[in-house]
């Protein structure tokens, strides 16, 4: 939950509910993904939910509804990379692991003058991590990496004269030829979605593939061009590499991209799993009064 999340944001509206409706990765694996996929609403990232649902059912089928203590056998379960396997065996099973996320990236670059241009960095910085681990404590070692880049090994104006590694950094004079390169910009995306409303039910879409399968969206319009339906507004919404500006129209059913449209009872739409981009537009019509 908190891998594109704010932590306190999950603690306060997220976690504890998740885990009172599935205690057990048994009661997971056993659970409807549309069911899961309703707790998950407003964290966005939903293959977050749909991977975990999944992994539950391998862990059932495969490790007797037990989480593997092997490096391997996590990263072949959905969901689960280099950095969640190290940080389940280290933070859950005490495993002495290097736990590499970005803050961690960036000091053992800095601290050890890494190559950032290797083809093998991220096998590199692994490796690098195994070996500079705190067999004795793994768990606090890991910890204070996390929290050094995060607080003094930042991206920008790191805090040299504080760290307590400073005496071994290689990379503290130049610390910006030691650093990951910036992501790539993310691509600027206009569409247009219609919101379809008769006889008290709601037509939306429901994707069966992609990255919002199993979610009700509302509707993209057959013509994304020259739009002259009324328009309600406007809303900004940003997924993987996309920059989205969505514009929303009222609409008849004849205007919307016909792909599996379901008509939804009004008082039901609290009831079913939608995207954080769909809640979006959703709080835009009650604010417009199109859906009262």
């Amino acid at each position: 939950m908190s891998a594109q999340t704010q932590i306190n944001v999950v603690l306060d509206k997220f976690y504890y509910p998740f885990l009172q409706a599935f205690p057990t990765l048994k009661d997971l694996a056993q659970a409807p993904l549309e069911q899961v996929l309703i707790l998950w609403k407003g964290l966005g990232y939903y293959a977050r939910a749909k991977n975990l649902h999944k992994a539950a059912q391998i862990c059932m089928a495969q490790h007797g509804g037990y989480l593997p203590r092997s490096y391997q056998a996590l990263l072949a379960l959905p969901g689960i990379g280099a950095y969640s396997a190290g940080a389940i065996l280290c933070f859950g099973f005490k495993e002495a692991v290097g736990v590499v996320d970005a803050n961690v990236s960036r000091v053992l670059l800095r601290l050890f003058g890494m190559d950032i241009s290797s083809k093998t960095l991220k096998t590199d910085l692994q490796n690098q991590a195994n070996a500079f681990v705190n067999v004795a404590n793994p768990f606090d070692h890991n910890q204070a990496l996390i929290d050094l880049g995060a607080l003094i090994c930042t991206p920008k104006n790191p805090q040299c004269h504080l760290c307590p590694l400073r005496f071994a950094c290689q990379g503290q004079n130049d610390t910006e030829r030691f650093s990951l390169l910036k992501k790539t910009p993310s691509i600027a995306l206009t569409q247009h979605y219609g919101v379809c409303v008769d006889q008290g039910g709601l037509y939306l879409s429901l994707p069966q593939k992609g990255l919002y399968a199993g979610l009700y969206q509302f509707p993209l319009l057959k013509e994304q061009e020259l739009v002259s339906l009324p328009f309600i507004g406007t809303i900004k919404h940003s997924y993987t590499k996309y920059r989205l500006q969505i514009k929303l129209y009222q609409a008849n059913l004849h205007d919307l991209v016909p792909t599996n449209l379901k008509k939804m009872p009004l008082s039901q739409l609290d009831q079913i799993p939608t995207s954080s981009m769909t809640a979006k537009i959703w709080h835009l019509c009650q604010k417009r009064r199109i859906l009262s």
